[in-house]
């Protein structure tokens, strides 16, 4: 996953560091020896050069690409300041990269003033450039991953609903089709069982082929009842009748189906809201692809401006093309990712965490 990301984010990086002779071997070769008399052999000190070089360590002989005033500075004092034609140089292609990769335009012009900005910051060691630039990179996208609204304890949410006065706690789940939203429910449902909280499925997409199947199928399998009515019904008294079996069952918690739908849909997304009135979810949760692009932050924005989402699962993180869906939607949307799905079993469900995306990206330099 992510590996057409990180493989651009290496390339713009190694684009800016290449394999030189250590610091030590440029200032030597800074100074260049007096011509030798008429009639002398100059010495041959080629050999012992290379031998030189090849006995330090990898990592001291990759030098910035800097201009030669940079460069000097480095080998005079054993650190540099990247001029800001070393940086500029440096974000052109990097952003290039961030574009070609999925990357929101918006995302990646706050990513790279926030990368500016720690590059501006450090003076590199002339021995550890490489390691310095990878990590500053790190830096500035955890600080763009972390914008937006905090997450929240999702399970701990429902767990306390279930117990509370309202019971069941009642969570919707809508997105586009084909995103996995079903099998995501049954993730949910299959999670919760095993922390002790019953729950009921709502079969209410009663628009899409197959789709109550679906839900039966994945409620046998993690052994939940389902409540369900005929294609054509009315999704919102499918939910209606799912909570009043609850109610009366004493289960804990309502876990919501609905009808795939595009954000310009305005049937559908009329359909939608009358299931939220009629439901009164107490968590909204928008299930889309991670493969689908930097087009998922714009379909997210569209659905939160007729129905208030709390939270985002993103799917498919395990055949995930270019990862930068995934980097771009806190931060356009404001709205947390609670989860990934990595994949097609009920225990494929991975708690969202920023770190996780940034060291598939781009792990640590030592």
């Amino acid at each position: 996953m992510f590996d057409e990301l990180k493989k651009r984010f290496s390339s713009a990086i190694r684009g800016l560091v290449k394999h030189e002779e250590s610091a030590v071997d440029s200032g030597n070769e800074a100074v260049q020896p007096a011509p030798a008399e008429a009639g002398t052999q100059p010495v041959a000190n080629e050999p012992a050069k290379e031998a030189k070089r090849e006995s330090e360590p990898r990592e001291a002989r990759k030098i910035v690409k800097l201009s030669a005033e940079t460069r000097i500075k480095g080998i005079l004092l054993k650190s540099v300041a990247l001029k800001d034609s070393d940086i500029d140089g440096f974000l052109e292609n990097l952003r290039l990269s961030l574009l070609q990769a999925d990357v929101a335009y918006s995302t990646a012009e706050d990513f790279l003033g926030a990368l500016r900005e720690n590059l501006r910051a450090t003076r590199f060691d002339s021995r550890s450039i490489q390691a310095q630039l990878v990590n500053s990179v790190r830096a500035s996208m955890l600080e763009v991953l972390g914008r937006g609204k905090p997450g929240f304890d999702f399970y701990g949410r429902i767990m306390e609903l279930s117990q509370g006065s309202n019971a069941p706690a009642r969570v919707l789940f809508l997105g586009p089709n084909g995103t996995g939203k079903t099998t995501t429910i049954a993730k949910v449902a299959h999670r919760l069982k095993l922390t002790g909280v019953s729950t009921v499925l709502s079969a209410s997409d009663t628009f899409r082929a197959a789709a109550i199947e679906q839900t039966e199928f994945h409620a046998m399998r993690v052994g939940v009842p389902v409540i369900k009515s005929s294609y054509g019904a009315d999704p919102a008294s499918v939910a209606f009748d799912a909570i009043a079996y609850a109610k009366s069952h004493s289960i804990g918690a309502v876990l919501i189906d609905t009808a795939g739908r595009q954000e310009t849909n305005r049937n559908l997304i009329s359909e939608v809201e009358k299931i939220v009135r009629v439901a009164k979810p107490d968590i909204t949760v928008y299930v889309g692809e991670s493969t689908s692009g930097n087009a998922i932050a714009e379909q997210i924005l569209g659905f939160s401006k007729h129905i208030k989402i709390d939270g985002i699962i993103l799917t498919k993180l395990d055949c995930d093309a270019k990862g930068g869906s995934a980097l771009s939607i806190t931060n356009v949307t404001g709205i947390p990712v609670l989860f990934f799905g990595t994949g097609e079993s009920y225990d494929a469900l991975m708690p969202y965490d920023p770190n996780f995306i940034v060291d598939s990206i781009l792990p640590a330099a030592g």
